[in-house]
């Protein structure tokens, strides 16, 4: 990962719907050149997909505590589950990740109620956004 790598993932991080020209223009390369390196980004595994986020406040983070080693399965109903904004396999404290963006309020509480066939959970809920 070069600096002018960093700098084109930099940019499409604060607005991915800059056109590569534009792109090109701030790191001064052409608009096919910043086209060649972002797709050589997705084949590397650094950029692996494209997501819309809305500006939804309610989001929850939860840790999961697996009580059982159906990792697979688990990770098949996170997979399958669309409020699922994203999850991680994480070390320290806990053994998942998950960011939940409910549609509505009466979403979360079927969702940890099927989380618990695995194991426990601790949910901390956003109050505000800071940034």
């Amino acid at each position: 990962m070069d600096s002018m790598n960093k700098a084109i993932l930099q940019r499409l991080k604060a607005n991915s719907r800059m056109s590569w020209q534009q792109i090109g223009k701030e790191v001064h390369l052409t608009g096919q050149a910043v086209a060649a390196r972002v797709q050589q980004l997705e084949d590397q595994g650094v950029i692996t997909g494209y997501t819309i986020r809305q500006n939804n406040s309610e989001r929850h983070f939860i840790t999961m505590f697996m009580d059982v080693a159906r990792f697979d399965e688990f990770e098949q109903l996170l997979k399958h589950e669309p409020q699922v904004e994203s999850a991680y396999k994480i070390t320290g404290d806990g053994c998942y990740h998950i960011i939940f963006t409910p549609d509505a309020p009466t979403e979360l509480e079927p969702f940890l109620q099927r989380l618990l066939k695995y194991g426990r959970y601790r949910v901390a809920s956003v109050l505000r956004g800071v940034k």
